[in-house]
């Protein structure tokens, strides 16, 4: 009678969990879902506008389609339950392989008994062959007649690497989605200053120098700039005249005016509208001509107009409209706390890479027995290619 030999079920578990299969077809699933995140254009989260002007843009594309691709994920691919999935059973199989090779490097320590047959090996005698390993970075552990030959510890030692390093970039990405943010469509002009989460972030335009500066940890990607003015106005005895935006907005003495399009703005006390537009065939730059026309309300009638290029002053009647130059930026501030562990993480990555491409995993056992050199385990090709003279 046969007896039957009982299998492990949770050593199956472990050898299915860190098998290259599992790991090939994780990478090739989270590979597809970042090719189609970036072939088709993915929803914003929160931005109204941005939302807007995706949605536009999508309906153009795809037209009646849209809706039913919407509703699979397929414009949301990072947010999806199935990609945020695969991400965790990688970052799972990742931390297991990564136990698995700590537990190889230190079992490799010492010497150990071939499991694979001897082959006999048509090569030079056995302490010449030891020296000529030795010459190759091999480290050559003997016993009795029986010699083992390898690269520990840096064979062993790069797979921790390779999948400490992917850990890393994972708990990156991790501490990015719990604890980062992003704010696009940050206008701003000299002067301003807007908060950010956080009790002490900031990001602000120096006045003077238009420079764009920001609290520690914070970065800004500007995405465009243009021109823009400061406008204020005076009666003849020279005391500051309210200027309002809009008839809900509140009268303020200095105004800040961005060109992103044409402005209009009321002198009310002098009974007076300003419109601000660029000169037309101007391409749009932080220097692009400024055009302000003044009116009379009632009726409406063009009163005055003149070209705003540096600091220019516009007189009607006994009230002076002073325009100043004052561009605008629009950018996108940005909080990752997960960049750092990231970024080594990606460079523990390569290294490990580069490493085991230079110094690959090769163990073997050799031995001398009637004066002939055997050979078991993972034997080098220069070896199996003397036994095949």
């Amino acid at each position: 009678m046969i007896a039957q030999t009982t299998r492990d079920p949770w050593r199956t578990s472990w050898r299915l969990a860190t098998s290259d299969g599992l790991l090939t077809i994780l990478l090739l699933g989270l590979a597809v879902g970042l090719v189609i995140a970036l072939w088709l254009p993915q929803m914003p989260s929160t931005e109204p506008v941005a939302y807007a002007q995706w949605l536009s843009t999508a309906q153009a594309r795809f037209g009646d389609a849209t809706p039913t691709m919407q509703a699979l994920g397929l414009f949301s691919i990072a947010r999806s339950i199935v990609f945020r999935a695969l991400l965790s059973l990688l970052a799972g199989c990742l931390l297991l392989r990564l136990i698995e090779s700590a537990d190889r490097l230190r079992q490799r320590r010492e010497i150990a008994e071939p499991a694979e047959e001897w082959q006999p090996l048509a090569c030079a005698p056995l302490p010449d062959t030891a020296d000529t390993l030795r010459h190759e970075n091999y480290r050559i552990l003997k016993v009795s007649e029986m010699l083992q030959a390898d690269r520990w510890p840096w064979s062993d030692l790069f797979p921790l690497l390779i999948y400490g390093g992917g850990l890393l970039v994972l708990v990156g990405l991790l501490v990015t989605q719990v604890w980062g943010w992003q704010v696009p469509g940050l206008t701003l002009q000299g002067g301003d200053q807007v908060a950010l989460p956080g009790a002490e972030n900031r990001v602000a335009m120096e006045k003077t120098t238009g420079e764009v500066t920001h609290s520690p940890g914070i970065t800004t990607l500007v995405e465009g700039n243009g021109p823009g003015v400061q406008a204020s106005a005076f009666d003849g005895a020279g005391r500051s005249l309210a200027l309002q935006q809009a008839a809900e907005a509140d009268p303020v003495t200095d105004l800040n005016v961005t060109l992103t399009e044409e402005r209009y703005f009321a002198v009310p006390e002098a009974q007076l509208i300003v419109r601000l537009t660029l000169q037309t065939g101007e391409s749009v730059d932080a220097h692009t001509p400024i055009l302000a026309q003044v009116y009379r309300s009632p009726p409406g009638r063009l009163i005055v107009e003149g070209t705003v290029e540096g600091d220019t002053e516009l007189t009607v009647d006994e009230v002076t409209l002073r325009l100043v130059r004052l561009p605008y930026v629009r950018l996108t501030a940005t909080f990752d706390p997960g960049v750092w562990p990231s970024g080594v993480g990606l460079v523990l990555l390569v290294a490990g890479v580069l490493g085991s491409t230079a110094w690959p995993a090769r163990r073997f056992w050799l031995r001398e027995t009637a004066g002939r050199v055997e050979g078991a385990g993972h034997l080098p090709p220069a070896l199996t290619k003397e036994e095949e003279n």
